[in-house]
């Protein structure tokens, strides 16, 4: 019979080190990178608790009271998990701007039906990019892992046993555990080189983690006569696996894949180690302040995060640590309180323990009210005035083409500004950060004899729209080399979306410096975004030594452009302009820093004395003083910096007769 008892407070305990674990983590607390292993720790002890129940009720019954079990799993994740959930969005509604609401809605809804974990793979979320755009659900993708595990293991078992009743139950689990566990693991390593986000949110690759705690569960008794020194050893072991190797993995390897292995293994070397001895270390994770936090984890758990982020939304900006940690505190309070509220007293209501039919229908009940509400809450007004602008005239802009609110006839709308990337983001020809490779993508007149080349980071993806429409209609081959985060200049530098070194970014970058010199362009358009702030500071002498370098390798190119970056504003222009429908220049962006101006400078003179051309297309974007976020019926940008594909469209004649003069309709050059 499998060894697993009642209630191990030393279980308790390490879900109390797991919370710790995830809680400081998020709260970006130093010495604590690694702290998101803390998840792995509870899938582990998941597995472990719920296959053992499993196969002790098999054992003692002859079967599996699968309604009995799904009611019990209702009443223990529901009802704190809908209360955080609703609570979360109708807090959202006084913090964030019309248009987050409205795209935190799905959120919303994938987190109320389960499905949170597929929802964030979906949209490719880089769960460790240091928060950047995080979900207020964002931390529902465990959960969601975990019921629709709750879901399919105890069928799993009962076909298994059924299948192989020759071998027994026991052996029977055994069989079929381990061959979720061999096949999960193989498909999360594999999946982690290849589709990350995948990898990380979805059951299948996540399945042998709490494998490993079934299979532990039924193979506890070969550990129970093992001497209690090498328990104790065991434990220990377990404990430094769990807190002292992840941060020294973070940043050296990709997660999940193998690496996941290491908090997994730890975590059942704890367990192993207290199953029939009770040591020091049994001790320390029994103490009252630990199983305190452990009988409160879930809902810490639940908590912790939205109250992060919305407290960060309030304040306007990240939080000081004194204020993370004053808000982890409230978070305890908060957690207490849905466990004496909600989650033990619907946990142990007699009247729906005696009836799981009635468990399982009032779980779908509030489901469905609770999807219904988020729907409801997040119902949009519309997002602009009954007003149409006039169309934007990119070759004559001034201060009259300004407009003051948000017109009915915006382009792009609002509401789908943030996914208006050009297409060169969606054809698999820009690279994504953990993209290394240069895509073979030719745009304009393949055969012609001119080739022009479009090199940098996403602000140079940004002209793609106008640059290809030029190549179109002039009938030149143009050749776009951009990589998200990674700049044309010869600099290294850290990935904040990564959270390490950008060494994705010098073997792509040396890549695409390799195929200008296949090419042989007749004019390579260099653009940046050297203003660096949201993806690692790099300092300007660095920067200008690296332009050099990069200018020098390609000094073969007859005629080489270097466009001046962008405006940077300091909140999402988006956002902003939903909260301003009738004040739009109430967002303007001030030029004095939006744009950084000895930055452009010193690029400016670097170019300039290298015989090279330097355009600054910002007289276009901006005023002396300002620089406005719609211009006639365009928008300007889509985020925080990326200019809209539709204003640069707008420029195109700007860019023709600026950047392009040189390239004819004939397919030749004209000198200057």
């Amino acid at each position: 019979m499998p060894q697993v008892s009642s209630f191990r407070p030393d279980i308790e305990g390490m879900r109390a080190l797991a919370v710790i674990m995830v809680a400081l983590y998020h709260a970006g607390t130093p010495g604590f990178d690694g702290g998101f292993l803390g998840v792995d720790v509870f899938f582990l002890i998941s597995g472990y608790l719920i296959t053992g129940l499993l196969i002790k009720e098999r054992q003692a019954t002859g079967r599996i009271n699968l309604r009995r079990f799904y009611a019990r799993r209702i009443r223990r994740l529901l009802p704190a998990s809908i209360v955080v959930a609703l609570t979360t969005f109708g807090l959202a509604k006084f913090v964030m701007s019309p248009l987050g609401l409205l795209d935190l809605r799905p959120d919303a809804l994938a987190t109320l039906g389960y499905l949170a974990n597929y929802w964030f793979a979906l949209r490719n979320t880089d769960y460790l990019n240091d928060h950047v755009g995080a979900s207020l659900y964002q931390q529902y993708w465990s959960l969601a892992v975990e019921e629709q595990f709750y879901l399919v293991w105890p069928a799993l078992l009962i076909g298994g046993c059924l299948v192989l009743r020759r071998l027994g139950v026991i052996n029977a689990a055994r069989v079929v555990i381990a061959g979720v566990l061999a096949a999960s693991f193989a498909l999360s390593v594999v999946l982690t080189t290849s589709a990350q986000p995948w990898a990380f949110f979805s059951l299948p690759t996540r399945a042998w983690e709490l494998a490993v705690g079934g299979l532990l569960a039924l193979f506890l008794g070969r550990v129970n006569s093992w001497p209690a020194p090498l328990a104790q050893a065991l434990g220990w072991c377990g404990l430094l696996l769990i807190v002292v190797a992840p941060p020294l993995l973070v940043g050296n390897v990709t997660f999940p894949g193998w690496a996941a292995a290491v908090p997994v293994i730890g975590a059942a070397m704890m367990i192993s180690a207290g199953t029939r001895h009770r040591g020091p270390l049994q001790a320390v994770l029994a103490s009252a302040p630990l199983t305190f936090i452990g009988r409160l984890s879930y809902s810490i758990y639940l908590w912790h995060w939205p109250l992060l982020v919305l407290a960060g939304g309030i304040r306007g900006g990240s939080l000081p640590w004194p204020a993370r940690g004053a808000v982890l505190g409230g978070t305890v309070v908060v957690a207490w309180l849905t466990y004496r509220l909600v989650e033990n007293p619907l946990r142990h209501q007699r009247w729906l323990g005696a009836r799981p039919g009635w468990s399982i229908a009032v779980g779908a009940a509030s489901t469905a009210v609770g999807a219904a509400a988020a729907v409801l809450i997040a119902m949009p007004p519309a997002l602009h005035v009954d007003r149409t602008a006039d169309p934007v005239n990119g070759s004559a802009i001034g201060r009259d083409d300004w407009t003051s609110y948000v017109p009915s006839n915006l382009t792009p709308p609002l509401q789908s500004a943030g996914a208006n990337f050009p297409a060169v983001f969606s054809d698999g020809c820009h690279a994504d950060f953990r993209d290394e490779v240069v895509h073979d993508c030719v745009y304009g007149q393949a055969g012609s004899d001119v080739t022009v080349v479009l090199f940098g980071d996403s602000h140079a993806a940004q002209w793609f729209p106008p640059l290809r429409a030029v190549a179109d209609r002039h009938g030149f081959r143009f050749v776009s080399l951009t990589k998200s985060g990674c700049p044309s200049a010869s600099i290294r530098k850290t990935s904040n979306y990564l959270g390490r070194d950008y060494r994705e970014c010098y073997e792509w970058r040396s890549r695409a410096m390799d195929r200008i010199v296949m090419e042989q362009p007749e004019l390579v358009i260099i653009a940046n975004s050297t203003n660096a702030t949201h993806d690692g500071i790099v300092p300007k002498e660095d920067w200008l030594a690296g332009m050099g370098k990069t200018l020098d390798r390609l000094s073969f190119v007859p005629r080489l452009t270097v466009l001046a970056d962008t405006p940077y504003a300091d909140a999402d222009v988006p956002s902003c302009l939903s909260a301003q429908l009738s004040s739009a220049l109430s967002c303007t962006l001030p030029r004095a820093t939006s744009v950084n101006a000895d930055f452009s400078r010193g690029e400016a003179e670097l170019v300039r004395g290298k015989g090279r051309q330097v355009r600054d297309l910002n007289e276009y974007l901006c005023s002396a003083q300002e620089c406005p976020p719609i211009i006639g019926d365009t928008l300007v940008y889509i985020d925080r910096h990326h200019l809209s594909p539709q204003i640069t469209l707008a420029l195109g004649n700007v860019i023709e007769r600026h950047v392009l003069s040189n390239v004819t309709t004939s397919g030749q050059t004209e000198l200057d």
